[in-house]
């Protein structure tokens, strides 16, 4: 049976992981989209792009609590992302109206 050195493992599928999530986003990049992404779904994708490499370079070295645990650390960021967004609209909202009612006194 042929015996690989654990250190060259270790590297040789950090590379592989390496290399799966800048061909992942390479390819994202150049895809020809049906339609822009927005923000948030430009960060899902290059998140999923690193987090693909990530856990091909754990799961080939038997490490899947890693990756379970990397997984809900980039869902708790992309749910605080998507929150700061929705929060942004709101405070604009609340900034539009407030600049329209001090032009239009019948507003207030």
């Amino acid at each position: 049976m042929l015996q690989i050195d654990p250190v060259i493992w270790s590297l040789a599928t950090l590379i592989a992981g390496a290399m799966l999530t800048a061909l992942v986003l390479a390819v994202g990049h150049w895809f020809p989209w049906p339609q822009t992404l927005d923000r948030v779904s430009a960060y899902v994708y290059g998140v999923l792009s690193i987090l693909a490499g990530f856990a091909l370079w754990r799961f080939l070295n038997a490490d899947w609590r890693t990756i379970i645990g990397l997984v809900i650390i980039c869902c708790a960021g992309g749910a605080t992302v998507v929150l700061a967004y929705r929060i942004d609209g709101w405070v604009l909202a609340i900034r539009q109206a407030r600049k329209i009612e001090a032009t239009d006194a019948d507003l207030t």
